[in-house]
């Protein structure tokens, strides 16, 4: 058999594991009581036999370790091993005159201990589980290769050209990643289940029974594994890792797979529209630097990433798509062009403003200040916001950017000249620019950290979180809210710190 006995070894522990990881809410939740309407004593026969047979090996008095009696092999017949299991448990529970009869007072010290011990309901279930681990062992002993006497003399044995010594396949180490994955989202699941059994018990029930359906198939996984069919035993596992993937994200959790399908999704929608801004950079002979050889890098890290989202392999595919994005973005950065729709949106931002400007000129005046260097320099911002106007119609965008630059100044300048908010917008400035430095910083002691194969935990999820905040202020730097410019950049600066502390 070509299957390595380590591995196998490891098959069965994960085997035992799951089970009785499985078990522990299986067990809490669920009770079975024994009805007992007569005195039990040997030789009597019948389904309450059966009952009390099953009670005691869930104890540790069970009626037998193996064959008749042992778990799952109960029967309807009071013999001589359920006598003595009865016996040991009498003793066991302090029952009064114990002799291996369970009548009455045994009868009352049951109900007692299994109202404070529930036991599983559905034994032959937990039975099932039990068999298939105790088949993977069987298979186990049988491949573990026995101590033999070593021969007086050893003759060498020739190699044939193109023989070798037991090497795993691609196929065995693709069922075996697969099988590891499948294992690890099932133990998720369990922990998850656990959370919301307190909040939810009925839902926290319907997901067990799906998180019994991943944990079935995935011993159909290991048994056709140690069958040496791994192609059979990897598709099973992929079955029990998407079943398992929907437990966990029904029970509340967010699995890597949603996580990177949902990046992925973001990042192909950033490849369009920069390949878009390219194309249009490229017909209209402006500067794209050294844009098309970025944005061919991102293509190939997303297809990477796209591939690694195929195998399942989510935090791959996460890591290569954040890589592919920041490529994009540094494209975008290097291309010259001033759309239509940028032109516009720059255009109405400024008359945004000089609207706002001409209502605080306005409410100076009504205050008694002297507006008239205000008003003088607000006039000139209007004529040029409407050569902008001009300049969009035309389809001269570039003139309009900076008819509209050369507005915002004189309209910086007429508030300035009413003690305006110029001061603030150059501290939000300096603030946000700082921030962006210590963003990229961390972002490549992050690049080095890995390339170093050193672990940075959740530190990429900070940086996002750093990324995401930086980008909001820049938003509100447009809309001249300095204040929560400074609230964004303080938390920007909180996640950068959070991400160098996970290195």
């Amino acid at each position: 058999m070509n299957a390595s006995v380590s591995f196998r070894s490891l098959l069965v522990f994960i085997s035992v594991a799951v089970i009785a990881t499985f078990l522990v809410p299986f067990v809490s939740h669920a009770q079975t009581t024994c009805t007992f309407t007569r005195t039990l004593s040997l030789g009597d026969e019948g389904e309450d036999v059966l009952c009390l047979q099953k009670y005691l090996n869930t104890t540790d008095h069970k009626i037998a370790a193996a064959g008749v009696g042992s778990p799952g092999n109960e029967t309807t017949s009071y013999g001589s091993l359920t006598e003595a299991a009865v016996l040991a448990w009498q003793q066991a529970n302090g029952v009064a005159g114990a002799n291996g009869n369970f009548g009455p007072g045994s009868q009352a010290k049951y109900k007692e201990v299994s109202a404070a011990a529930p036991v599983a309901q559905n034994e032959s279930e937990v039975d099932h589980l039990l068999s298939i681990v105790s088949g993977l062992q069987a298979q186990l002993d049988a491949a573990t290769p026995q101590p033999t006497v070593p021969a007086t003399v050893t003759t060498p044995t020739p190699q044939v050209a193109g023989a070798s010594t037991y090497a795993k396949s691609e196929a065995q180490k693709g069922a075996e990643k697969r099988i590891m994955d499948a294992v690890e989202m099932i133990l998720d699941a369990f922990g998850e289940v656990d959370d919301l059994r307190e909040d939810d018990p009925d839902e926290a029930s319907d997901i067990d029974e799906d998180v019994r359906d991943a944990i079935e198939t995935l011993f159909d996984s290991l048994e056709s594994y140690f069958d040496e069919d791994y192609s059979s035993a990897e598709e099973d596992a992929d079955s029990a890792l998407d079943d398992a993937t929907s437990a966990f994200e029904d029970a509340g959790g967010e699995s890597d797979a949603t996580e990177a399908e949902d990046l992925l999704d973001d990042v192909e929608d950033l490849y369009d529209d920069v390949v878009d801004l390219f194309e249009e950079a490229e017909d209209k002979d402006e500067d794209t630097g050294d844009a098309e050889d970025l944005i061919d890098e991102a293509a190939d890290l997303l297809d990477d990433a796209q591939e690694a989202f195929k195998d399942k392999v989510y935090r791959q595919a996460i890591s290569d798509a954040l890589d592919a994005q920041e490529l994009l973005e540094d494209a975008e950065d290097e291309i010259d062009l001033v759309s239509d729709k940028d032109a516009e949106k720059y255009v109405e931002d400024i008359w945004d403003m000089y609207d706002d400007a001409e209502e605080e000129i306005d409410d100076a005046d009504a205050d008694g200040e002297d507006v008239d260097d205000s008003l003088d320099l607000l006039d000139d911002a209007k004529r040029a916001l409407k050569r902008a106007d001009i300049a969009v119609d035309e389809e001269e965008f570039e003139d309009a950017i900076d008819e509209a630059e050369e507005a915002e100044d004189l309209i910086d300048e007429a508030l300035d000249a009413i003690g305006g908010s110029k001061g603030d917008e150059s501290d939000a400035e300096e603030a946000l620019d700082d921030a962006w430095k210590e963003y990229k910083d961390a972002r490549d002691e992050l690049y080095n950290a890995e390339d170093d194969d050193e672990d940075v935990g959740d530190a990429w999820d900070y940086l996002g979180d750093a990324k995401d905040a930086l980008n909001d202020a820049e938003d509100a730097m447009e809309d001249e809210d300095y204040d929560e410019v400074m609230d964004l950049v303080d938390d920007a600066l909180k996640a950068i710190e959070d991400a160098l502390d996970e290195l």
